[in-house]
């Protein structure tokens, strides 16, 4: 398989994957949807503009007021799974939006398990036992100062992520206080699955947690008879060398591109 043909497969299984979990879609084109969600009207992802090619700023910006507007929305975001060219960030960042770059990254399961370490041991929960973590990270690592009702939403999603799959979580705790150190989640779709939200708080670091989960994920994958498994990092942050070392190739680009509500205001 070609490296092109290695990130359309990815591509389109992830863009697969995004719209089987979401409330309404919309088609605007070929290759392009967008995607509402009341129920979680905090969770980009849910609703936002959905690309597998690059229609340009002027599509996007309209795309945007016309389903998103509609719908009561004020943030306006586009996930794109392809490249975007510099006229479309330049014309997106006019418009208030910024774009930030990510990889798409898949390793297959043809490369076998991943070491796991002795010094942590993975347990699998179901998803609210790590809600309560979850909404610690976003409070204190990945958004301070989010609002208690964004939290809620991006918290609260993933219980409707088995729309897509089979949703597996697991943890690792600290053996003397048994409280929760890291977790990470596999969401599997057809013969493929995508790990996400792998994350260690900042007091248990250095323990090998986090390759615990991933290797958890990794053999959960297996056990669901999945081919490969992917993930998106963004460009410049460490955890897409973290990945690299541990089996995952760097497919292709991706895009995010967003516009608050305080952006526009």
């Amino acid at each position: 398989m070609s490296e092109q043909d290695s990130y359309d497969r990815a591509a389109d299984w992830y863009a697969e994957l995004s719209l089987a979990r979401v409330g309404a879609v919309v088609p605007l084109g070929e290759g392009a949807w967008a995607a509402t969600t009341a129920e979680w009207p905090a969770s980009y992802a849910h609703n936002g503009i959905l690309l597998r090619r690059d229609p340009g700023a002027d599509a996007l910006i309209r795309w945007g007021d016309e389903v998103l507007g509609e719908a009561g929305l004020e943030h306006r975001y586009v996930f794109a799974l392809c490249d975007l060219s510099k006229e479309t960030r330049a014309g997106l960042a006019a418009a208030g939006f910024t774009t930030e770059p990510e990889r798409l990254m898949g390793r297959p399961q043809s490369l076998g398990p991943l070491a796991a370490p002795a010094t942590a041991v993975a347990e699998r929960v179901s998803e609210d036992v790590t809600a309560p973590f979850q909404d610690r990270m976003w409070r204190e690592e990945w958004k301070p100062g989010i609002s208690d009702a964004e939290v809620a939403d991006l918290v609260g999603r993933r219980a409707t992520y088995t729309l897509s799959g089979p949703f597996i979580s697991f943890v690792v705790r600290d053996p003397e206080t048994g409280e929760i150190g890291a977790c990470a989640d596999l969401a599997v779709h057809g013969t493929c699955a995508e790990v996400d939200g792998v994350t260690t708080a900042a007091s248990h670091r250095g323990r090998g947690y986090g390759d615990a989960v991933l290797t958890a994920c990794i053999e959960a994958a297996t056990e669901h008879g999945c081919t490969d498994v992917y993930l998106t990092a963004m460009t410049d942050d460490w955890p897409r060398h973290w990945y690299a070392r541990r089996g995952w190739a760097d497919l292709g680009p991706a895009w995010t591109a967003v516009r608050s509500p305080a952006a526009h205001g």
